[in-house]
Order: structure tokens, then sequence, then C-alpha cells
């Protein structure tokens, strides 16, 4: 776990870690690592990702999330020349600042126009939002197996969810727009998004 001398480091978006690429402070190794990670995820038979590289089309993430499923545990139902597209799957959220990760279960949604390919909508939840997203259900603990063993092999440290909930030791002002001052955990301090 992390002193509150590197949580604080982490909020001010400072580089931890003993590790390489970590340790050479550069935002490009770091990044290249990330998707050699993300690349050995989608090497796992049966398995999809997709990630979001670039902090959500705005702000900054001190994170990059991946969406991992089994193409089993997607369902599709068309109707009326639209398709409903069910996915669940796991978040991983792995941070740019340190070699740490964490991850829970979703469930994506999408309408796609079938004459088109157009996506009408989609939605999808966020792993920052509550403890209850830093679960894993019975159904997906193979795939939530595999993505340990990778995370592991790139020498990123799964954070143990009652640590990420425990309030923050400390008043600071952390740039997210997930949770509001004064209510901060753990968790706000290593992965935050500012829109």
């Amino acid at each position: 776990m992390f002193s509150n001398e590197q949580l604080s480091a982490l909020i001010q978006g400072e580089i931890i870690g003993r590790g390489y690429p970590y340790n050479t402070q550069d935002e490009t190794e770091i990044e290249s690592h990330i998707r050699r990670l993300f690349h050995r995820i989608e090497r796992i038979p049966n398995v999809m990702c997709e990630a979001e590289w670039n902090h959500f089309g705005s702000g900054y993430a001190s994170f990059i999330e991946f969406f991992c499923y089994r193409k089993e545990d997607r369902v599709i139902v068309e109707e009326h020349g639209i398709q409903h597209i069910t996915i669940d799957g796991i978040m991983i959220d792995i941070s740019r600042l340190a070699p740490v990760a964490i991850f829970g279960e979703d469930e994506r949604v999408k309408k796609v126009r079938v004459e088109t390919a157009e996506e009408v909508s989609s939605g999808h939840g966020t792993i920052l939002d509550g403890t209850h997203r830093l679960k894993v259900s019975k159904k997906l603990q193979p795939l939530a197996n595999d993505v340990s063993k990778a995370l592991n092999e790139y020498d990123y440290q799964l954070l143990a969810s009652k640590d990420m909930m425990q309030p923050l030791p400390f008043q600071a002002n952390i740039p997210t727009v997930y949770r509001p001052a004064r209510q901060y955990i753990v968790m706000d301090a290593i992965f935050y998004w500012e829109d």
C-alpha cells in the first residue's frame, strides 16, 4: 500500500515506482508498457478487449481503462432493424502513475442500426463510482484469473478493494469528477479523471 507522501505525489500527477518502466518517469515508455499488457490480455483465448487511451476524450485521466470480455458473454438480440448488444465483462484500470491496477465487473449495452452499422446508443459504468464495482461474479472468475495472471507478468500489483475504499487519511484537493471533497477515499488519490 502507499504512504501518505506517495498518495500526495500521485494526486500531484507524479510518477512513482522503482520498477521498469515507472522508474524512467517517461510517460511514453509507461504507455507503451501498458499497450504491451493490453495486447497480452487480448491473446487470452476467446477474449476481446477495448481500451480508452485518450483520457475519455478530454481532460486528464491518471489511468487507462480496459474492458475485457469472453465472446460467450456477449448477447445480441435483433429487433426492428436494431441490434441490442449486452456484454458482461471486466473493467480494468491501469495507473499511468504507479505500477498498480484495480478491476471489477461491468455490463455494457449498445444499440446498433443493422442497415448502417451505426451505433445508436451505448452505456457502461465506471469502477470508480462505488465499492460494489470492485467485485467479480463467479461466472467471470475464470476471466478475472487470466487477467490477474497477465497483470502479474507485467509487474502490476492488483490493489485490494478493502484498501481502496478506506477514507483518504489527509485533506487534499483531488482533480476528480467521481467524488466530492471531504468524501475522498484512497482510490481517488490513485485513479482520478479531471474533465
